[in-house]
């Protein structure tokens, strides 16, 4: 596997697994792109950072089976959000979205990040999600009710990355 900076080409692949996942909204997806889409025309803004995960034996063209999108969180000092990440169904349970989350921790704690956020629905579609960040160690700190639409609350996971 290798993770390396999204590029212009990466666009319609990153869309392709962002609909494929089917936990999406049409809306969401539109979100999701206007991040990489920042990333793409200006990398050096440093808003928002979009890696690829591609699979070296995929053939010529290096299919990318997962993306994430994460940044620091305005107004704090070293804290970082997971905007998005997303792997693609047919690849899912292989540990790729493990590698992206671990890719993304161990570069938050290279540029002296001290703790990650992510932010998720407590919708039933996304209790495998819910259960992705617990077994990577994150534990829920904040559930707002009713926060997106009536029975689907914002929940919010927390890990501390560096040691006072």
């Amino acid at each position: 596997m290798n993770i390396r900076p999204a590029a212009a080409a990466d666009r319609a692949r990153i869309h392709e697994v962002l609909v494929a996942t089917a936990r999406f909204t049409r809306q969401e997806i539109g979100w999701a792109m206007e991040l990489v889409d920042l990333t793409l025309g200006d990398a050096s803004r440093g808003e928002y950072e979009v890696y690829v995960l591609e699979e070296p034996d995929s053939g010529p063209s290096r299919m990318i089976q997962g993306y994430v999108c994460f940044g620091r969180t305005p107004m704090t000092d070293d804290v970082f959000d997971l905007y998005w990440i997303a792997v693609d169904p047919k690849q899912q349970g292989q540990g790729f979205g493990q590698l992206l989350l671990r890719f993304v921790e161990n570069e938050v704690r290279r540029q002296r990040g001290r703790m990650l956020l992510i932010e998720t629905s407590s919708k039933r579609s996304y209790a495998p999600t819910i259960r992705f960040y617990q077994r990577a160690g994150y534990h829920e700190i904040s559930r707002i009710k009713d926060f997106y639409r009536i029975e689907d609350d914002k929940v919010v996971f927390c890990k501390h990355l560096l040691q006072p």
